[in-house]
């Protein structure tokens, strides 16, 4: 004899389909953190160089600390452009993304997000625009032109606009995961739980 009762929760089919929608949404979750840890370690790789550079001319040109080494003054470097100084900062969104991704710190992401704008892409905007006039002024007279060199022969500006080709797109890929990633946290308080314990299980396999 059939029952009329009322089904027991979870035996009607929606428990299965709630499973395989935290499931895909844990998925995804971990695959955006991924991506995110690898565009930090490029981003870091053309960070690195910078500082050198910016860091450089502090210490032996601006404050005059230690005497120039002689690969120094054979590098020939011109001074910093204030975006560069700017752009030196762009660190802070990653150490506010990699803790936040331990127990999905929403804040903290959020705080990476807009920081990523403020450090990364504003300041290379403001360098994209304000070089462009070099950048015509070598197409217009090639070595003749007045542009800063690198080793006193190689134009600084091609330099430059190479930089900026590559950190648009690794900002503009940081950015749309860590977008991708708010939503997704936001989603489900569960998922935002079972995502967490799942990385710290992948990163405890990983040690």
């Amino acid at each position: 004899m059939s029952s009329t009762g009322a089904r027991a929760v979870g035996t009607d089919g929606t428990d299965f389909k709630h499973r395989q929608r935290v499931a895909a949404s844990i998925k995804l979750s971990v695959q955006y953190k991924f991506y995110l840890k690898l565009l930090f370690a490029l981003h870091f790789l053309i960070l690195l160089p910078l500082w050198a550079k910016v860091g450089g001319e502090l210490v032996f040109d601006q404050f005059k600390l230690m005497k120039q080494p002689k690969l120094w003054r054979r590098l020939d470097l011109p001074n910093a452009y204030p975006w560069e100084y700017v752009w030196c900062l762009s660190f802070i969104p990653i150490i506010l993304a990699i803790p936040s991704f331990q127990k999905n710190r929403l804040l903290l992401l959020k705080l990476s997000y807009y920081s990523q704008f403020l450090f990364g892409i504003t300041p290379c905007a403001i360098g994209l625009g304000s070089q462009f006039p070099e950048l015509i002024d070598y197409i217009r007279f090639g070595e003749q032109s007045k542009v800063p060199t690198f080793s006193g022969s190689f134009p600084m500006v091609i330099l430059w606009y190479l930089f900026f080709l590559a950190v648009f797109q690794i900002q503009g890929f940081s950015m749309y995961f860590t977008f991708n990633l708010l939503n997704a946290w936001r989603r489900d308080p569960v998922i935002l739980k079972q995502s967490a314990d799942k990385t710290q299980n992948i990163d405890k396999k990983d040690e």
